[in-house]
């Protein structure tokens, strides 16, 4: 018998990042162990897009997608919902989709007014946007549907068991594409009190190479090792062996709190500024400024901080792993797609 077919439509690029598509990335694998025939269809940086999805065996639609083009896909016997990923997204193609469709939009801001059938928004604070979403039919809130891909959820929760060595092992990573340049920023900062194993992720849409030599040269002169990863195929073994990271404050912090890795984070984005803010209140992360507002005296105490404080580098692994489990793509097909 055929499947019923379920679309998911998200962009990622340079400036957007690629946090984007690696939820969807989450929800397009659950919707197949559901039985769904699931159709990624993704814009952007066509080929960072084709190459991150290529090294997961994601089979994305990735190509130009106009409303018109989405319509044209939706427009099929066997389409049972569309997933789309942002407002922005949603307000291009909500008026132009057929009424009775059932629609899915993952935000992580609020005041949507869109009528849809389903909002997610996985931020911890999630709940308390709930009246931001008035014409949604169905509100999925907080980190209870946190959407974790495969790749990390093949290491066991909490599987990053941090040591109190010597010299600890940090990984630093802004994101899919860092269009802040915070990489290069945050390594040629690292103060020289405590030598650090570094190991540095690069996603497929970043582009300050020069930039990230040059800062892993003094911190190698600063007494640290640097180990540069361009889109590795399996994030998630490097989060588990490391002691703690410093990221941004997105979606990488869903998969830090689930393995139980220790987070300094930033708000990189706007979209990111009330989750951070929020998590620091809470104790799930140290840091969680804004990054534009963070100047490089801040930066390196904060990171001196950090990395001195053993305890509470633990206590926030305590708190953080208490909030992530590995069912929110799992739970957002089942009452996302609720009739």
């Amino acid at each position: 018998m055929a499947r019923a077919r379920l679309l998911f439509r998200a962009n990622a690029s340079h400036t957007l990042g690629f946090g984007h598509v690696a939820r969807v990335c989450a929800l397009v694998e659950e919707a197949e162990t559901q039985g769904f025939e699931a159709i990624a269809m993704f814009d952007g940086d066509l080929a960072a897009i084709r190459t991150w999805a290529s090294a997961r065996k994601l089979a994305a639609d990735v190509r130009e997608w106009a409303p018109t083009s989405v319509v044209n896909a939706v427009d099929h016997p066997r389409v049972c919902g569309l997933v789309i990923d942002g407002p922005e997204l949603a307000r291009s193609l909500i008026p132009e989709l057929p009424a009775q469709l059932h629609t899915v939009i993952l935000d992580d801001v609020g005041e949507v007014q869109l009528a849809v059938s389903t909002v997610v928004n996985h931020n911890l604070h999630a709940p308390e946007l709930a009246a931001s979403y008035p014409n949604a039919q169905r509100r999925l809130l907080g980190r209870r549907y946190l959407m974790l891909r495969r790749e990390i959820r093949r290491h066991s929760r909490g599987a990053c068991q941090p040591m109190r060595a010597t010299r600890l092992r940090l990984v630093i990573t802004f994101g899919g594409s860092d269009p802040s340049n915070a990489t290069a920023r945050t390594v040629r900062l690292l103060p020289a009190a405590r030598p650090l194993d570094i190991v540095v992720i690069a996603g497929p849409g970043f582009r300050d190479d020069d930039g990230l030599r040059a800062a892993a040269a003094i911190a190698t002169r600063a007494g640290h090792t640097v180990d540069v990863q361009r889109a590795p195929d399996d994030p998630g073994a490097l989060f588990v062996s490391a002691d703690a990271a410093i990221c941004s404050a997105g979606g990488t912090l869903g998969e830090l709190a689930f393995l139980g890795c220790p987070a300094l984070a930033y708000a990189i984005v706007r979209d990111q500024i009330a989750s951070a803010r929020h998590q620091v209140h809470e104790g799930l992360i140290a840091g969680g400024r804004s990054w534009i507002d963070t100047d490089d005296d801040t930066l390196r105490q904060d990171i001196h901080s950090f990395v001195g404080d053993d305890t509470g580098r633990a206590a926030v692994r305590k708190l953080a792993l208490a909030t992530a489990d590995s069912d929110g793509a799992r739970r957002i097909i089942e009452e996302g797609l609720a009739a």
